[in-house]
């Protein structure tokens, strides 16, 4: 797969897992940690789509080392692992 991957600025194809430009455990620093795989698999969609899925899934429901992350809770609900 060498030759056919990106290395200056490293990037990945859509819905190819490469778990090398970073994951995220999913819990409080989710955001943070999306945010360095996230801007290299969506570009400058990362955050419209972060927005999105923690209006549809607040509690991050549907994840992996790799998903979009929701964006950290503030005020009276607290945010789960």
């Amino acid at each position: 797969m060498a030759p056919y991957v990106s290395k200056n600025p490293r990037e990945a194809y859509l819905n190819y897992r490469d778990l090398d430009i970073g994951t995220t455990d999913n819990g409080k620093n989710s955001y943070s940690e999306g945010k360095v795989y996230g801007v290299k698999y969506f570009k400058s969609n990362f955050d419209r789509l972060v927005k999105i899925k923690t209006a549809v899934d607040p509690d991050n429901v549907f994840r992996n080392e790799q998903s979009i992350p929701v964006l950290p809770f503030r005020g009276g609900r607290k945010a789960r692992k």
